[in-house]
């Protein structure tokens, strides 16, 4: 939802493109070229599903939206898909998932909505004075059901694929009438014999990662108990809605929505790679992070800088921050180019009081770190990067330094979009693959892709699905620059050998 205009969310298009993952052992190979003609969804649905029981009457029925919220009020909506594979063949055939399957999905998805309600609300397309989440009665989530025509094999891979076959997986936020939008939708495509996706799309002005994944564990709970797959009574940690734990001494909601009006239909569209003119397309790639590959990292990041420790995290961001100046054509020619890497931090326990851990909302704050080239042809390095990284990081330890700089959030976020700075969407932190768990037959996602990373150009983090450490890196990029930066991976991979 964006003032004055639809949701940029992607149209209902037909056809599927894929994100590509990349293993170690093939980073010399060339990359494969865009697959011919790209296959059909075909949506057999659309239906709303309402919270089931409806909110209690004592529940609020707008939820104001905070100074954390409006942060993200341009942000484009962000948009994950789920793969979910089954040795199951038979629950695959599509007339038995529809009369098996979907009034399960359906049931435990109006359940969850029971106490994630706002979920079903709507938001505003032009900004007010006083925004909020308006909730009534009646409100519901669009759900759309498909059937799939494209390699689900290859759509849940590591190695690039083309963004426009994920893409019709994902559903758009739908309109609810006098000029305003949904703010949550659903929709689950199914693969015959394959598995299926379920693909969500968020206004991030809602909620940020970890309500997300507040909202995904609760669903998955109910799931597995309506299946029968888990036998214990649900235990659901209800979200918190209390506005009133969030301080705003300094004012920072009025000033964020004077600031965001003034901008007007200034957008965050430096960053869309979709709309970049010779883009050559754009295709989306997963880098996974061992521990042991990030301990190598580690070590070498505190032989080559003057930091005395690296997290896992900051070496990740790093060597892909290096990556992307790396594909970009950074080089080290230019000793005054200067690039940016902007993160988020969990304000939660840095607020003052501390901000309860079920607070469903965004409690983010936001960092942003400038790194120079050497100018003597090497460019930004892994470790000149990670250890920028886990400087800020380090900083963030003084009480009161995540909100320090608050009031220049909105401005910043325009800021960096116009320089590019590489950001991040996600963290292994909100365990997303073990929230995500519908029980048998599907179980854990084999994979899970956040999307919406081709429209604001971030890493997108989680933790490596196998659940024996590490990171999952996922990167959009146009496919020259895909190419670029799958040698620069490979080449630091063999490097540490």
């Amino acid at each position: 939802c964006w003032p004055s205009r639809e949701p940029r969310v992607p149209p209902r298009a037909v056809a599927l493109a894929t994100p590509v993952r990349f293993e170690v052992a093939d980073h010399e190979a060339p990359m494969a070229p865009a697959p011919a003609p790209l296959q059909h969804v075909t949506v057999l649905d659309r239906c709303e599903v309402s919270p089931s029981p409806p909110a209690a009457p004592g529940q609020p029925r707008a939820l104001p939206l905070t100074y954390f919220d409006l942060v993200f009020w341009d942000f484009p909506p962000v948009q994950r898909v789920l793969f979910y594979g089954s040795a199951e063949r038979d629950l695959l055939d599509v007339p038995g998932f529809l009369r098996r399957e979907l009034p399960l999905f359906k049931a435990s998805l109006a359940a969850a909505l029971h106490h994630f309600y706002p979920l079903a609300g709507r938001l505003p397309c032009e900004l007010p004075a006083e925004p909020e989440v308006a909730c009534s009665d009646g409100d519901s989530v669009r759900l759309t059901v498909a059937v799939g025509g494209d390699d689900f094999g290859d759509l849940a891979g590591d190695h690039p694929r083309d963004t426009a076959r994920l893409r019709p997986l994902l559903p758009p936020l739908p309109s609810r009438g006098r000029g305003s939008w949904g703010v949550f939708a659903v929709q689950v495509t199914v693969f015959p014999r394959a598995g299926i996706c379920v693909g969500t799309t968020l206004h991030h002005a809602v909620a940020d990662g970890s309500s997300y994944v507040h909202f995904l564990r609760t669903w998955a709970a109910i799931h597995r108990r309506l299946i029968g797959a888990d036998k214990k009574v649900v235990d659901v940690v209800p979200p918190l809605f209390d506005r009133g734990v969030v301080r705003d001494d300094s004012g920072l909601r009025e000033v964020f929505v004077r600031e965001l009006a003034e901008a007007g239909d200034e957008r965050l569209d430096d960053w869309d790679l979709s709309r970049r003119p010779g883009s050559g397309g754009v295709v989306l790639a997963t880098f996974r992070f061992t521990e042991e590959l990030l301990g190598r990292l580690g070590k070498r990041v505190e032989s080559e800088t003057s930091a005395r420790r690296c997290s896992p995290y900051a070496v990740a961001c790093g060597a892909a921050w290096a990556g992307i100046v790396h594909a970009r054509g950074g080089n080290g020619s230019n000793c005054n180019a200067r690039h940016q890497f902007g993160f988020v931090t969990g304000c939660k326990p840095r607020a003052s009081p501390p901000v309860p851990g079920n607070y469903f909302g965004n409690c983010l704050g936001l960092c942003c770190v400038e790194e120079a080239e050497d100018g003597h042809g090497v460019g930004l390095t892994p470790s000149a990067a990670s250890a920028a990284i886990w400087h800020a990081i380090e900083e963030l330890a003084e009480q009161g330094r995540a909100l320090r700089d608050a009031r220049g959030w909105v401005r910043l976020v325009r800021e960096c979009a116009a320089a590019r700075a590489v950001t991040v969407a996600g963290s292994p932190k909100l365990g997303i693959y073990a929230a995500a768990d519908m029980g048998a037959p599907w179980g854990r996602p084999r994979k899970v892709e956040i999307v919406s990373v081709e429209r604001t150009g971030a890493l997108a983090l989680a933790e490596n699905h196998d659940g024996r450490g590490g990171i999952e890196v996922g990167v959009a990029l146009p496919r020259g620059e895909m190419e670029a930066f799958r040698a620069f991976y490979g080449d630091l991979v063999a490097g540490l050998r």
